[in-house]
């Protein structure tokens, strides 16, 4: 790294992002209404800048045109990394005490409370934290590759401390529980449809068959609509970058 990026710090990767870096950037993302005016593109590129970068304004404008498209670029392809699931990750407080977070081991295990926090602030960018509140905890136990996370005590115990967790901590839970859902939507779909089925028999009803079951079109496109829901509540781009 040379000297030039050290003092800019610009990072080489997701995982040297924060979340709430990225929760301040989408805020001012959020607000800017006309993306494409030249203006609103200058003044996102800036703000990225002092947000993954920490430069001032003045700082910003003194860079070389070509430092400035090529630091901008380097943003960019660190959040549009792939984002696997993380099962663990080691965060170093103020007091130098460092503690490992682990995803729930178990998810079958998740209580109902656990699910509705998570579901509640999944799609939040601003409550983000909270969502990793809720699948992270610090491991209590472990043993050969496997570990206990300490109990669910709601999401205000740790989620101040997930606003400084890696972006793609982040971003690799978020994918993992949207998938998630979409199975679960998808099987729920499936066996309401049968046990539909079972109590028409016994009635001497007719239950239409699904779609499905004929073409497979059915829940293809049910899973299409969950997907363009997603895809909707999703719209903020992750990083938007216009060049100079």
């Amino acid at each position: 790294m040379s000297k030039i990026e050290l003092e800019l710090r610009v990072p080489t990767e997701m995982a040297g992002i924060k979340l709430h870096q990225y929760q301040k950037y989408a805020k001012i993302l959020n607000g800017v209404e006309d993306r494409s005016n030249a203006e609103a593109a200058e003044f996102l590129n800036l703000k990225s800048l002092e947000i993954f970068c920490g430069l001032t304004l003045k700082e910003s404008y003194g860079l070389p045109v070509s430092m400035f498209e090529s630091v901008i670029k380097q943003i960019n392809t660190c959040l549009n990394e792939d984002t696997p699931l993380i099962q663990r990750f080691k965060m170093t407080g103020s007091d130098g005490e460092t503690v490992e977070f682990g995803f729930i081991p178990k998810l079958d295990d998740m209580s109902f409370g656990e699910y509705l926090d998570a579901e509640r602030y999944i799609n939040s960018v601003d409550n983000f934290h909270k969502f990793l509140a809720v699948m992270y905890r610090p491991i209590v136990a472990g043993k050969k590759g496997l570990y206990v996370v300490e109990d669910y005590q709601g999401t205000d115990r740790w989620s101040d401390v997930m606003k400084d967790a890696p972006l793609s901590v982040a971003f690799g839970a978020q994918v993992f529980f949207y998938r998630l859902g979409k199975k679960l939507s998808k099987y729920t779909v499936l066996s309401l449809h049968q046990q539909a089925k079972e109590i028409a028999d016994k009635s001497g009803l007719s239950l239409p068959e699904m779609p499905s079951e004929r073409s497979g079109d059915g829940i293809s496109q049910f899973i299409a609509s969950l997907e363009q829901t997603y895809e909707e509540l999703m719209r903020l781009p992750r990083f938007h970058y216009t060049s100079v």
